[in-house]
């Protein structure tokens, strides 16, 4: 089984429990080898949880996977073995992999693409320096701390190499907080770092060697955890911070030099593949003689970029740049002040974005925008984030200068940044940093569902946005994915048709399309700010990790909930033209808590549906036209989420018009003068109201022919029986039209209704015959 994996803009996290069954969505606890060689293929052994075949794999970087056949029998769900081809010139650096199966996807392990020798695991015997094993450089080993005992790496060099030593474990998302030392054979210290500015916890350094001989990197967890990865490169490479320049413009593959130290007159060609705008770039600094590259990065920008070219520290001598577009430097010298020529049009807007911390430089970059003459018109404000930003518009046409400054006055190889800038107006989509946020779904085979809750920052767009998706989903109905004018959250939520088969495994490229400024854009999702909270080793999560929505199908379980009607249907008093019902959940899994969400389809036209919810309860108040007469219908369709399933589920609630109460009077024999005869009055209450007394009220009696004063059937009755009296002197006769009407409360709202007319007789008795 084989596939292609291209690169991926955004990618979100989530673990789920599946209620139906024991086993767990895939998790991987080791790679070996971590570190893959661009241009060969590596075979890859997975070890973890719940690896299950089929097994299906995505990757961060464009690669060709193999999923290689277990033999039968011995599939353990614990290991997997995987053969990854990489293009020749796929950049080195951090990348990412997941796998997903019929139980769910496991969470992102970060690896390397590294053009040195991979060990494939730690020397056995490296905790002391006169035991530790020779290795060959150059070498990188993935490794793991061993509480107070520190790690070392012995090999041979000769003298003047310079040696460059770099330990990843932050940016690894280990929290390991490394200390690395280069010392001889005897143990005298030749160099020694800590955590590095621009890398957070990570350590490198670079020493020259002084005689030939035997060295050795000793690496050390400053916490003395045990077990915390980290992964040591060791060799002869620049250590890179940046490309220049530190945005690289897509389109096309890109000639770039390097910031950092011992990176001059390195130089490289980056290709860009199929990378777009705002993603990450990763580039190898391999000088002449080196034998592997340091890691670089960048950003992809969509613009011409420019970079200093000294001197440019007056305005005078400031370096053309394009804008949109970037301009970068590096900050070389304390006190340091790059200086940017462009042209701007009179009206134009330019949003101006500081990049330096999020590439791995230590920079703070301080900006302004000034008038030809030094003359300040904008000037970035100074916040927490430590990469300012700030919105111009341009006055008039002219030339503008950017000035640029490294906040504290630090400098050095590298202290690099960019400065991009883009034109017109915009926004900016972000999936929303909460603790119930997820990042990873189960999608139930042929019925499931996922939401994502989103919030935009605007920056000059006001009109609506449209959610949408650049990877292609058959079969699925997007709910809610339109944020309206001027709206600032909104919770997309996708429904799942039977296309939907378990074993899929899909990465969702959200995207956000807007027309701003008579041009139609997308815009990518994002997650910086709650992707760090689940790498938080990391200071600036890599956009390969943000924003991705990605989701495995799984057997579906069984229904979970219903939605409770009370009554079951919509019942409309005749001549009204608003009723309700409450709608509740009901449980069906003794597990399941939780309250469902709704919508309404199918409504007829010409009648409205709405509701309101309080603490679970949803009141539904439907309106129809007051002459409605037939029956209708409207469609609930209600979804809720249990154990990481969401499940939807459509019932049909009827619009019935009734006759709030109807009454029947019924006199079945003549009443004699100065007697009485039983007559029953019988009630019928419409259902959808609680039942309450009825009074009645007769009508059209003839003369001295009474009723009780008072006639009230109980809300637990529906009929009475009623005493008619005549008189001794009343009139022997036959009255028609005698009706009775019944009044009481129906939803609230006072009602009527009268009988069908009876005639009352009264008749003198008969006088008995002579036989008698």
């Amino acid at each position: 089984m084989k596939e292609i994996r291209g690169r991926i803009s955004v990618f979100l996290l989530l673990v789920f429990v599946v209620a139906s069954t024991a086993q767990a969505a895939p998790s991987i606890s080791v790679v070996s080898p971590r570190g893959m060689k661009p241009g060969v293929t590596t075979e890859l052994s997975i070890t973890g949880d719940s690896l299950t075949s089929p097994l299906k794999v995505w990757t961060s970087f464009p690669a060709e996977v193999e999923v290689l056949a277990t033999e039968e029998g011995a599939d353990d769900a614990k290991t997997a073995k995987l053969r990854i081809t990489l293009a020749e010139n796929v950049g080195v650096g951090v990348g990412a992999i997941s796998v997903g199966n019929a139980t769910g996807v496991s969470q992102v392990y970060l690896l390397v693409i590294d053009d040195a020798p991979v060990l494939a695991a730690e020397p056995a015997s490296n905790n002391s320096l006169n035991e530790a094993a020779l290795i060959s450089l150059p070498a990188a080993v993935p490794a793991a701390s061993n509480q107070t005992q520190a790690d070392f790496y012995k090999f041979e060099a000769r003298a003047g190499q310079l040696i460059s030593v770099d330990v990843l474990a932050a940016r690894l998302g280990s929290v390991m907080d490394p200390v690395v030392r280069l010392v001889a054979a005897d143990g005298t210290e030749l160099a020694y770092a800590d955590d590095d500015a621009g890398l957070g916890a990570d350590a490198r350094l670079q020493a020259r060697i002084p005689a030939d001989g035997q060295y050795a990197v000793e690496v050390l967890d400053s916490k003395y955890a045990n077990a915390s990865p980290y992964y040591v490169r060791i060799g002869e490479f620049p250590l890179a911070t940046t490309t220049l320049p530190a945005a690289v413009q897509v389109g096309a593959d890109r000639e770039v030099s390097f910031s950092g130290q011992g990176t001059q007159g390195t130089t490289a060609t980056v290709a860009l593949l199929d990378t777009q705008a705002g993603g990450d770039v990763r580039a190898g600094a391999r000088a002449d003689g080196n034998n592997m590259s340091g890691f670089a990065r960048a950003l992809a920008s969509s613009g011409p970029q420019a970079v200093e070219v000294e001197p440019n520290n007056e305005i005078a001598q400031a370096t053309m740049a394009a804008f949109p577009g970037g301009a970068s430097g590096v900050f070389q010298e304390a006190g340091d002040k790059d200086y940017f020529k462009f042209t701007a049009t009179k009206g134009q807007r330019l949003r101006f974005q500081g990049h330096s911390l999020k590439l791995g430089s230590p920079a703070v970059v301080k900006f302004r925008v000034l008038k030809a003459d030094g003359a300040q018109l904008a000037d970035a404000p100074i916040t927490d984030e430590n990469e300012y930003a700030v919105a111009w518009s341009v006055p008039e046409d002219g030339e503008y200068i950017l000035e640029t400054s490294e906040l504290l006055q630090r400098s050095g190889a590298e202290y690099a940044y960019v400065i991009e800038a883009k034109a017109g107006n915009s926004f900016t989509l972000t999936i929303k940093n909460d603790k119930a946020t997820k990042n990873r779904f189960l999608v139930d085979e042929g019925k499931g569902g996922l939401q994502i809750p989103i919030t935009v920052v605007r920056d000059g767009y006001a009109g609506p946005i449209t959610i949408k998706s650049k990877t292609e989903l058959p079969g699925v109905t997007w709910h809610n994915d339109v944020i309206a004018k001027d709206g600032k959250e909104i919770t997309l939520l996708l429904e799942f048709s039977e296309a939907t088969k378990a074993g899929d495994f899909i990465n969702l490229e959200l995207v956000g399309e807007a027309e701003i400024d008579g041009q139609m854009v997308q815009i990518p999702l994002t997650s910086r700010d709650w992707t760090r909270t689940q790498f938080a080793p990391i200071t600036y999560p890599y956009p390969f990790l943000q924003g991705l929505v990605q989701y495995a199908t799984v057997p579906a379980i069984e229904e979970f909930f219903e939605p409770k009607f009370e009554p079951e249907a919509v019942y409309v008093a005749r001549g009204e033209t608003t009723a309700t019902i409450t709608m509740t959940t009901a449980s069906k899994h003794k597990d399941f808590k939780g309250n469902l969400s709704r919508m309404f389809e199918n409504v007829p036209e010409g009648i409205a549906v709405a509701d309101k919810a309080d603490k679970g309860v949803h009141t539904i108040t439907v309106t129809v036209p007051a002459d409605l007469s037939e029956e209708k219908a409207f469609t609930v369709k209600a979804y809720a989420e249990h154990a990481g399933h969401m499940q939807f589920v459509k019932r049909n609630v009827p619009i019935k018009v009734v006759d709030p109460i109807t009454v029947t009077l019924k006199l079945d024999a003549a009443i004699a003068p100065g007697a009485s005869q039983k007559a029953l009055v019988s009630i019928v209450r419409a259902p959808g109201s609680a039942a309450e007394a009825v009074t009645l009220t007769f009508a059209g009696l003839p003369d001295k022919v009474t009723v009780p004063a008072e006639l009230t059937i109980a809300a637990d009755k529906s009929e009475l029986e009623i005493e008619i009296t005549a008189a001794a002197d009343a009139a022997v006769a036959k009255t028609e039209g005698i009706t009775v009407t019944a009044k009481t409360k129906y939803a609230g709202k006072d009602v009527s209704s009268a009988s069908a007319a009876i005639a009352v007789e009264v008749k003198a008795a008969e006088e008995p015959s002579k036989e008698e």
